[in-house]
């Protein structure tokens, strides 16, 4: 019943933009292959296993009138031969993203939009939409967007989760204001505070407060962020007080040149806890965040603070990128990840090193429509991996066509 409604959904929607013949329309889609070679087990007795994904996406945008809009895209997310056999289909299509937007709203400098949207604030270290994955997150719920000649915020109420409990027990909600301020020429000053609000409260009552700062001064761009994390929260049926934060800098130098060198470097800091069962929960959590783009491309630290073992984590970072060739760029990222707590480990003694991590990657421009890319990593376990994980460098290849119509 799903499938077939979502085929009908589908064909709707392209009928009804055709309809619009005098408004305006606009039909997207999005074709993205990737075959991936993983060997990530950290254990040399075990073969790399190898798997192509596919991500397609066909959207409608369309205005019938001035300041009403829409946009509604469907998505097929799928693993090559996943299916039972080659009758099969329209097992992974799900509706990615729905919403109307209606801009000044009673004619006062106000936007609003309502429906499953993706969303991403800032340099999405807390709210991004994971492109990187191949389904994307997506929000439910309400956007108000106020505009001043000075700033924009973005005021939003999303329901995370429904449970149809009397009370509304169970549910859960996220809800916050993200502001972009105009003070500074050059300058991206961006406040927030995202509250996660579940019900009764005594689960989850955490408030997220913070900034992220971005300059651009020429040939060095720099950004800040800083965010703070108080409130309440039961974890593994203790309830707590949350006392967490994170910091993030990174700065980049465009060297003037034809091939385009960048030397970047930078460090991310996440907060973790060594007593987890007292009344202070200290590990950060990255709420909805992109890590992927961060925290090594083979994804180790996606999921935090669990990721981590509730320790936490630093993250120094050297980059360099040049474009040897036109429309060609390489990119090199090295990572040293250390534990922000001690680790205890089975001989007695303590640790704070993760790994390292290299990603060795390139980005093809072919044309305006698609682009191609590669990349190759592997990983040096630390001595905190090498007794949770395995003792063996892991490694990952990536190919990756996307093709934007």
């Amino acid at each position: 019943m799903k499938k077939n409604f979502l085929l009908i959904l589908t064909i709707l929607t392209i009928t009804t933009a055709l309809s619009f013949a005098q408004e305006t329309f606009k039909l997207s889609a999005q074709v993205r292959p990737r075959f991936e070679f993983d060997k990530k087990g950290f254990n040399n007795n075990f073969k790399a296993k190898t798997y192509t994904s596919l991500r397609t996406r066909l959207g409608v945008s369309f205005m019938p009138l001035k300041d009403v809009s829409g946009f509604i895209q469907v998505q097929d997310s799928r693993v090559f031969g996943e299916v039972a056999n080659t009758l099969s289909n329209f097992k992974n299509v799900d509706l990615h993203q729905a919403y109307f937007k209606i801009e000044n709203l009673f004619a006062l400098p106000i936007d609003l939009k309502i429906g499953r949207m993706e969303l991403a604030y800032g340099p999405e270290r807390l709210i991004g939409a994971v492109n990187w994955s191949n389904v994307g997150r997506s929000f439910e719920g309400a956007v108000l967007t106020i505009n001043g000649e000075k700033f924009k915020a973005d005021i939003f109420d999303l329901q995370e989760f429904e449970r149809f409990n009397y009370g509304d027990s169970l549910d859960q909600q996220i809800l916050g204001i993200y502001t972009d301020l105009v003070l500074i020429k050059a300058y991206k000053i961006q406040p927030f505070i995202i509250w996660q609000r579940g019900v009764p409260t005594d689960l989850l009552n955490r408030f997220t407060l913070g900034f992220y700062v971005k300059g651009d001064l020429d040939q060095l761009t720099h950004e800040t962020e800083f965010a703070y994390q108080l409130g309440e929260i039961t974890s593994s049926g203790i309830k707590q007080d949350v006392n967490a934060y994170m910091f993030a800098f990174n700065a980049n130098y465009n060297f003037e040149s034809t091939a385009q060198p960048s030397l970047g470097v930078g460090i991310d800091y996440i907060s973790g806890d060594e007593t987890p069962t007292d009344k202070k929960y200290k590990s950060f959590n990255t709420l909805y965040a992109t890590g992927h783009k961060y925290f090594g491309y083979m994804d180790y630290f996606i999921n935090l603070p669990i990721d981590t073992y509730g320790l936490g984590v630093t993250d120094l970072i050297g980059r360099f990128s040049i474009s040897p060739v036109e429309k060609l760029r390489a990119s090199a990222h090295f990572h040293i990840f250390l534990a922000n707590g001690n680790y205890k480990l089975k001989t007695g003694s303590t640790s704070k090193e993760f790994g390292s991590e290299l990603d060795l990657l390139l980005n093809y421009k072919y044309n305006s429509n698609v682009t191609f890319e590669g990349g190759f990593s592997f990983f040096s376990p630390g001595e905190i991996f090498k007794e949770r994980r395995g003792k063996d460098i892991a490694t990952w290849v990536y190919l990756m066509a996307v093709v934007n119509l």
